[in-house]
């Protein structure tokens, strides 16, 4: 059975199609509306902020693996950074972040050989909730749409076999994932003053306090971090 039921659209080209004089009765505006949404104008897409603000988030999480029977430690540095526009007082941003990572030690070390640590994250989807809650004050929810997920990957090499490597890949790990859950202030709930000349740029320092977590039965790991959420007019 063939559905009766039309489009907008496609009622209004049967309406100029069949009268042409209806075209004097339809503002330019509403048929763009219809027939062509990305031609409306830039004054509609502003927003209701007289000027957007850029938020940028950049953040640095050290992780410090001891292993349980072993002198051998290593120290990765994850820095994280995401940013997106705000162009309405109370508007949702979507995007995506990155994270990089920066490995000082090894996973193991004799006098013929070591085995060095790869780890990849690359991107993870964000959502961030703006608020202008005062003329001068904004409130902003970040949140981490999916498990930062971090690809472990160990590869050995062999002084007295040159040709010789052993590479292998460990399960996933949520490290980072876990240390942004730990904020100070949260993520979930930051409160920033903001210049309603949209001329100055306000900077919010967030912390996470050293916390300590056992990795039976290899050793334990110590994760700290640090970072700061700013707003800044974007011209």
């Amino acid at each position: 059975m063939v559905s009766k039921t039309r489009s907008p659209l496609f009622l209004l080209i049967l309406l100029l199609f069949f009268s042409p004089s209806a075209f004097s009765q339809v503002s330019e505006e509403d048929l763009l509306k219809q027939i062509a949404p990305e031609a409306m104008s830039e004054e509609s897409k502003k927003g209701d902020l007289e000027e957007p603000f850029k938020i940028t988030l950049d953040g640095t999480v050290t992780l410090n693996y001891v292993f349980a029977e072993s002198p051998d430690s290593f120290i990765v540095t994850y820095k994280i950074h995401l940013d997106g526009e705000a162009r309405n007082k109370v508007d949702v941003i979507k995007g995506k972040g990155q994270v990089t990572t920066d490995v000082k030690g090894f996973l193991a070390k004799w006098p013929t050989g070591e085995c060095a640590l790869k780890i990849s994250i690359g991107e993870f989807p964000y959502e961030m909730i703006f608020s202008k809650v005062e003329e001068e004050k904004i409130r902003l929810d970040i949140k981490i749409i999916e498990p930062i997920l971090e690809n472990w990957e160990s590869n050995c090499k062999f002084a007295d076999s040159p040709g010789s490597k052993f590479n292998t890949k460990g399960s996933p790990e949520k490290w980072v994932d876990g240390s942004l859950k730990r904020t100070s202030p949260l993520l979930q709930d930051l409160q920033l003053p903001i210049d309603p000349n949209h001329r100055d740029t306000t900077t919010l320092e967030f912390k996470i306090e050293q916390y300590l977590l056992p990795d039976p039965p290899l050793g334990s790991v110590e994760l700290s971090g640090k970072g700061t959420v700013t707003v800044s007019p974007e011209t």
